[in-house]
């Protein structure tokens, strides 16, 4: 690139798609651009502020006993969305989810499981304050046989 820069498919490339014997690493390089392209819609919805009609009260309680707001949901979808349909994932969790999300019928099962929360700090909104997305991505045990559930996603922080 001649400004230097760094952009995360570049990194990506790099990083994970270069490694010799490295299979799965360009399933996580895919994944890890359904989850930016996702991160990119929900700054989109962002910018449009109270005129995309997305702000206030959703007048329902997340599974942290939160107050959810109108753009936890909204951005939450954002996420499903852009993630279910290619195949590489086994279920998805999210705080603004009551259970496990598994991949709908049509779309194939992958290895990969994602944790996320579509948007830290959404009380933050009103104030024009700080928020962001925070997810993690961990490997579908073998034994799950391709159907996450709860258990799938508990597992030891060194994993």
């Amino acid at each position: 690139m001649l400004d230097g820069r760094t952009t995360l498919s570049k990194f990506l490339i790099d990083t994970l798609d270069r490694k010799p014997g490295s299979d799965a690493a360009s399933g996580l390089s895919a994944l890890l651009i359904d989850v930016a392209a996702s991160i990119k819609t929900i700054a989109a919805a962002l910018t449009r502020g109270a005129l995309g009609g997305q702000h206030g009260s959703a007048q329902s309680i997340n599974t942290q006993g939160e107050e959810q707001k109108k753009l936890d949901l909204v951005t939450n979808d954002i996420f499903l969305q852009h993630c279910e349909w290619d195949g590489l994932l086994a279920g998805m969790v999210s705080e603004e989810m009551d259970g496990v999300y598994a991949i709908p019928e049509p779309y194939p099962r992958g290895e990969y499981l994602l944790a996320f929360d579509p948007l830290d700090g959404s009380s933050n909104i009103d104030i024009n304050g700080v928020v962001g997305s925070i997810f993690s991505v961990l490997r579908r045990g073998d034994d799950e046989g391709g159907v996450a559930n709860e258990a799938s996603f508990l597992r030891p922080g060194r994993e």
